[in-house]
């Protein structure tokens, strides 16, 4: 497995660590992060350039929530029909 060198800002550090739970990898959490990003930004691409980093970040959380919120109101909806 390559090794890479990252530099972190504390914040954004102590952030992770606040993410972890017991027996967690930080590195497992970084490598899911970049996994998550190699889905994302192919799609990202149809409709921002690569340096619009912040209009891809709203738009990726506006969709996550948007999803979220659709899926709980079909589970609190009743719609598993009892």
């Amino acid at each position: 497995m390559a090794r890479a060198t990252i530099h972190l800002a504390d914040e954004l550090d102590q952030e992770i660590e606040s993410e972890l739970s017991y027996g967690d990898s930080k590195s497992e959490w970084i490598r899911h992060a970049i996994q998550m990003r190699q889905h994302v930004d192919p799609i990202l691409d149809e409709v921002y350039e690569s340096y619009q980093r912040e209009e891809r970040l709203e738009l990726v959380e506006a969709a996550v929530r948007k999803e979220v919120d659709r899926r709980k109101d079909a589970v609190n909806g009743g719609s598993g029909g009892y």
